[in-house]
């Protein structure tokens, strides 16, 4: 058999092809990361303060997420930078393919810092058998598999939009949710640095759609936005149907759709269209909306590692208001604060004042022995009594004096140095 002899061009970066492709190839380099910079084991203690329902929206909401990365980055960039002739285009695709790779091993890394193998794997069988995500993932495999010519490949670069810029973030908001009440930080910060992926992602394809668009016959292009407006409305019955089964048992499923249908008019106006549903920001939950913001953020406790890179410079001191237990759980009966109030219990902040003793003197916790010395006691005689803020503060002592007793000793400190200051004033 004789083979053909083949010509290929090399990219050329010294000669533009077009005035956008360079500068996003720059963004995603600069905006490069690996998911083992982020220090998720501080995460194991608020893991522990979920119940078993938010343990389970949250692992499944990843597990989601994980096979729609998965097909981006293995079928979705590669199948379409084929039918996109500019050879600077094909590169900037290829790289947001490798990133959707590291989205999908993130989403591992975090499972394997919260969950047991066994647990592991039952997500990833549920994933396989979950009929509505499978169905989301053929519906957008379908568009990219069908591309045969310029309307199609069309067609193809928007399914590539809508995936990035809509059919993510019913997974990103019980993160972004959590993130901002505090629990799950690490995690959450991970979510961030995804979105900001995504959302260079879903414009850049965007642009390259509206190219492909443009060329297109005036009647072919009328018939091609008609076909994405039905694409839409198919993918967000699917999405509703998924978010009611994930979601439901939280009470979040509306609040979740609202948050979908905001991104999904986003991703529209990726691709030059109006929006189809029309909700404004004001519509969003305030802290999940907070969470959407791709800006640097920089952290200074726990040397956690933003998306900016700032080393800690300082240990956040502890403070009254760590004692104070605002949250809501009927499980427990009110905590009595010093001044005669009630309030209600709330066990995150138990966790935040233990993390910080530690970090005060440089000591690592494990969440296991934090929640039999210190937690477990505490929530036993919560479900049964009224607890004094002092009583509370008496039994984390205790606790540290068994588990850490290096900890305890800063933990006493302060709570000396905060009576004397009581008594001055």
């Amino acid at each position: 058999m004789e083979l053909v002899e083949q010509t290929f061009s090399a990219v050329n970066w010294n000669c533009l092809e077009d005035a956008y492709t360079k500068m996003f190839w720059d963004q995603n380099v600069r905006q490069f990361w690996v998911d083992e910079e982020i220090p998720l084991a501080d995460d194991k203690l608020t893991w522990m303060t979920l119940s078993k329902e938010e343990q389970r929206v949250y692992e499944q909401v990843l597990a989601g997420l994980t096979l729609l990365d998965t097909v981006q980055g293995s079928v979705g960039m590669p199948l379409l930078s084929q039918h996109i002739p500019k050879l600077q285009a094909k590169a900037v695709l290829s790289f947001m393919g490798a990133m959707e790779h590291m989205h999908a091993k993130s989403y591992s890394s975090i499972f394997s810092t919260l969950c047991s193998s066994e647990r592991i794997g039952e997500l990833f069988d549920w994933v396989k058998g979950q009929p509505l995500l499978q169905e989301k993932q053929r519906f957008v495999l379908e568009r990219y598999q069908g591309v045969q010519d310029r309307q199609s490949l069309y067609l193809g670069l928007a399914a590539s939009v809508f995936l990035e810029s809509f059919l993510f973030y019913s997974g990103f908001f019980f993160p972004l949710l959590l993130a901002g009440q505090g629990r799950l930080v690490n995690s959450g910060e991970i979510i961030s640095l995804i979105i900001r992926d995504e959302s260079i992602h879903g414009v850049y394809v965007g642009l390259l759609a509206q190219e492909v668009c443009a060329s297109l016959s005036e009647r072919a292009q009328k018939k091609a936005e008609r076909e994405v407006y039905e694409m839409l409305e198919q993918l967000e019955a699917l999405e509703r149907r998924y978010t009611q089964t994930l979601y439901a048992p939280l009470g979040l499923e509306e609040a979740v759709l609202t948050f979908a249908h905001y991104n999904a008019d986003k991703a529209l106006m990726n691709l030059g269209l109006k929006p189809h549903f029309e909700v404004g920001a004001e519509q969003v939950n305030p802290v999940v909306l907070a969470g959407l913001s791709t800006k640097t953020k920089n952290h200074d406790f726990f040397s956690t590692k933003g998306n900016g890179y700032v080393k800690a410079i300082r240990v956040e001191p502890l403070c009254d208001a760590d004692f104070i237990f605002e949250g809501l759980s009927p499980e427990y009966l009110p905590v009595t604060k010093r001044d005669g109030r009630e309030v209600p219990f709330d066990e995150i902040r138990i966790v935040r004042a233990v993390e910080k003793a530690a970090t005060a003197v440089g000591v690592g916790l494990e969440p296991e022995v934090i929640e039999q010395h210190i937690l477990s006691p505490i929530k036993r005689r919560a479900r049964k009594e009224r607890l004094h803020i002092e009583q509370i503060q008496d039994m984390v002592e205790e606790g540290l004096m068994k588990s850490y007793p290096q900890v305890a000793r800063a933990y006493i400190l302060y709570r000396e140095e905060r009576t004397r200051q009581r008594g001055l004033a």
